[in-house]
C-alpha cells in the first residue's frame, strides 16, 4: 500500500510531464521531482519528497540537487537545521540560459565560418541554419527576459 499524499491525477500529472521532460535528458527521478513540485504549495523534504514519490531519499536528493544545478528548484535551509527543504525555482527561464546561450554561439560559428567550409548551396543552407539558429535565440531570449515573466504566465 502506497504511503503517498498525492492523488492519482496528481501522480497522472507527475508522471505525464517526467515522460515529456524525458526528450530533454533529464532523469526520470529529476522529471518527477520537478513535477512534484510544482504542484506543491509549500517547501519539501527530502523525506516528503521519497515518500510521495516512492523513491529512495538518496534518489530524491540526487535529483533535487541536479534540478538545483540547472535552476529548476531551489534549496532552503531550516533555521537551527541542517535540514534543507525544496521549492521549485523561482524563474522558469532559468534551466533554458544554456540551451540559449548555445544557439547564440552556433549562429556565430555558422556564420563566422561558413565562407571558410561551404560554397554554392551548401553556402546557403549555413546561412540560413545560422539565421534559423540566430532568430531562435532571440524569441527564446525575449520570452524568458525577466519584465516579460509575469504572475499570469
Amino acid at each position: 500500500m502506497s504511503s503517498s499524499r498525492l492523488t492519482p491525477q496528481q501522480v497522472r500529472f507527475i508522471n505525464n510531464l517526467a515522460e515529456l521532460l524525458g526528450t530533454w535528458s533529464l532523469s526520470t527521478n529529476a522529471a518527477r521531482l520537478y513535477g512534484y513540485l510544482q504542484i506543491m504549495n509549500e517547501p519539501v523534504s527530502l523525506d516528503d519528497i521519497a515518500r510521495d514519490l516512492e523513491i529512495s531519499r538518496s534518489h530524491a536528493h540526487t535529483a533535487a540537487r541536479m534540478l538545483e544545478e540547472h535552476g529548476n528548484a531551489r534549496g532552503m535551509a531550516t533555521r537551527g537545521s541542517k535540514r534543507i527543504l525544496y521549492v521549485c525555482g523561482d524563474d522558469p527561464g532559468t534551466p533554458l540560459q544554456r540551451q540559449i546561450a548555445a544557439l547564440g554561439a552556433m549562429s556565430k560559428l555558422i556564420a563566422i565560418t561558413s565562407v571558410q567550409v561551404a560554397t554554392g548551396e551548401a553556402a546557403e543552407r549555413l546561412h540560413r541554419l545560422s539565421d534559423f539558429h540566430g532568430r531562435l535565440q532571440q524569441a527564446m531570449q525575449s520570452v524568458t527576459s525577466p519584465s516579460t515573466i509575469g504572475p499570469n504566465d
